[in-house]
């Protein structure tokens, strides 16, 4: 039986498998022992190693300078992924061998939806929608790139990976953007495998922050998945979300620690 902790890495993992196969810009490789991301993309978890499962019989220094070969061959840096459940002081000495250097932290949070109920109060003005048209998407689009402050040359791909892309499949994705007094200003994505509901893209933008907001959508998101039967729901933190998501009932329950080379 799989713990919190690997669902709601099996999660990201699957979603970023799914936003590959959907926009064809980038590659999901999967072996015996890694789970990995491949592409032409200057962007770090589309350069990455997710999983690796190490041999007795494999320096493990060895393989992963191997591996990073193939990014650096491209041209491309590799991002390599490690969680706080599962370390291991062998594969921190190859990291350090092969010259990675940790780049950034993720935090792994799960929230129980069995029983779960949300005391916010609703928020005037505020109205949250599930979108599939067109000029929904649009407006998504928008706001997402705004939000997330996307550079304007990496606009056109994260709109493929994370917009397009994903409102192709009416199955597992589904976008959600939220609007106060008419005025689109919160997008937010899940991603629902099995009984596990992932919650990604959550941008709001800068005018609107501070407000109470994104916790509001993300909580009549929960409701939504959770009337559909999800047990877990599951977020990758960012340091600016840490301190949102608690409110909703998230707790921490493992880091990912990413380390690039």
């Amino acid at each position: 039986m799989l713990t919190i902790q690997n669902l709601i890495l099996e999660n990201m993992i699957r979603a970023y498998e799914k936003l590959s196969q959907l926009s064809q810009v980038f590659t999901f490789v999967e072996t015996d022992r890694t789970q990995r991301f491949e592409s032409e993309i200057p962007y770090g978890l589309f350069n990455s190693v997710f999983t690796y499962k190490r041999s007795e019989e494999i320096n493990p220094a060895d393989e992963m300078a191997s591996i990073k070969s193939l990014y650096h061959n491209r041209g491309q840096k590799l991002a390599w992924v490690t969680t706080s459940h599962e370390q291991d002081e062998v594969i921190n000495q190859a990291l350090a061998a092969n010259h990675f250097n940790q780049v950034g932290v993720i935090s792994g949070m799960g929230l129980s939806l069995e029983g779960w109920h949300s005391d916010l109060p609703d928020m005037s003005g505020l109205e949250v929608r599930a979108i599939r048209e067109p000029q929904e998407i649009e407006e998504f689009r928008k706001v997402m790139l705004a939000g997330y402050n996307v550079p304007e040359p990496m606009a056109d791909i994260f709109s493929k990976v994370f917009v397009d892309g994903p409102n192709q499949d009416t199955t597992t994705v589904q976008h959600y953007l939220a609007y106060v007094d008419g005025v689109p200003v919160t997008t937010l994505t899940t991603f629902t495998e099995g009984d596990v509901a992932g919650f990604y893209s959550i941008a709001t933008l800068e005018a609107y922050r501070s407000r109470g907001i994104a916790r509001t959508v993300l909580a009549h998101v929960l409701r939504i998945v959770q009337q559909k039967g999800v047990k877990l729901a599951v977020i990758h933190a960012t340091p600016m979300g840490r301190s949102v998501y608690p409110k909703v009932g998230f707790k921490e329950e493992l880091t990912l620690n990413i380390f690039s080379s």
